[in-house]
């Protein structure tokens, strides 16, 4: 495949920094982010290590939140890139860095990063790609691809249904329910995420992976939350 465009070549391209639904530079949602989205330095460790990262590798977080996972990754491999479009979030996680000299930052997103081509072994994003259209989720996991050596994997998580169109709404509705009485999440925020943000179907994500060239080592559904691990062909 081709490598995907670079993105200020086109007065077209989509500006993946732009708000859309909840808003992570509020300071209120990036105090509480991490309790309410189940942060976990054990949790994180233990899928760095199912996922294979090994002290010699290189690798990325897309949409790092808190940098909770950055900052576990960078005690395990050799590199770390944190990426997020929130300048507030940043500022969390380079203040729990701890002067790791091989973690780096970056305030981009899925569209904007900077990579050099083939040059991580690994790419997680967890709970960030949602915030983008279908149409920008295929190029997003197009740049990821790009910037995978051969052998390099994706972890991908977020929500993703697999209800019937006639089910789609008593799915939504139920997840709202259980978001706002398990989590910190309130029911106008689980609203929100549903009207303003971009969840989309696990057959779509699986989809556009193969197209892009990946292939699908794993796909985990959970209710209405998936993951894939996904691998550039070496």
């Amino acid at each position: 495949m081709q490598t995907p465009p670079i993105p200020n070549a086109y007065d077209w391209w989509y500006d993946d920094a732009r708000q859309v639904g909840l808003d992570f530079e509020d300071e209120q949602e990036v105090a509480t982010y991490d309790a309410r989205q189940g942060g976990s330095a054990e949790r994180d460790r233990a899928l760095l290590s199912e996922l294979g990262l090994k002290p010699h590798m290189t690798m990325a977080d897309i949409g790092c939140g808190t940098g909770i996972l950055a900052r576990e990754a960078a005690r395990m491999c050799r590199s770390v890139v944190a990426i997020d479009v929130s300048a507030a979030m940043l500022a969390a996680a380079q203040a729990r860095a701890e002067d790791l000299p091989n973690l780096s930052f970056q305030r981009a997103g899925f569209l904007s990063f900077e990579a050099p081509e083939q040059g991580f072994d690994l790419v997680t994003a967890k709970n960030a790609l949602h915030h983008l259209p279908d149409f920008w989720k295929a190029m997003a996991l197009a740049r990821i691809y790009a910037a995978l050596k051969p052998g390099g994997r994706l972890y991908l998580r977020d929500v993703m249904f697999t209800e019937a169109p006639g089910e789609l709404a008593q799915a939504a509705e139920g997840w709202i329910v259980w978001l706002s009485e398990n989590t910190g999440y309130s029911r106008a925020e689980g609203a929100c995420h549903i009207r303003e943000e971009y969840s989309t179907f696990a057959w779509a994500i699986a989809r556009m992976l193969t197209d892009c060239g990946f292939e699908i080592v794993e796909h985990v559904q959970d209710g209405v939350y998936a993951s894939f691990v996904a691998e550039r062909p070496g």
